[in-house]
């Protein structure tokens, strides 16, 4: 039983990478495709909200909804987060 659930994965996962790698419009040379038991783990970078709504949809279609995580970081995102940290961050002046 645990060789064809494990079999069931590993196909999925290579389902999910070949999908992505069809999708033209999708860079998913920069995300990480992993199984955490039964769920599809999704991490790294996209250039947008878009895309990163692309790749949870290609997982999902594979996968199911429900076993899709998402934990993929989107360019707007991490510069927002810059520069929040960058005003967060007091004046330093020179001595």
């Amino acid at each position: 039983m645990t060789f064809e659930a494990e079999n069931l994965a590993h196909d999925q996962l290579t389902s999910v990478h070949a999908a992505m790698s069809a999708e033209l419009e999708l860079e998913s040379s920069l995300i990480s495709v992993s199984m955490v038991g039964r769920r599809i783990l999704l991490e790294g970078y996209v250039a947008d909200y878009a895309d990163r709504e692309k790749a949870t949809a290609i997982a999902a279609m594979i996968a199911g909804p429900e076993n899709v995580q998402d934990r993929l970081r989107d360019v707007e995102e991490m510069a927002f987060a810059s520069l929040v940290l960058e005003l967060s961050l007091p004046e330093v002046t020179p001595p």
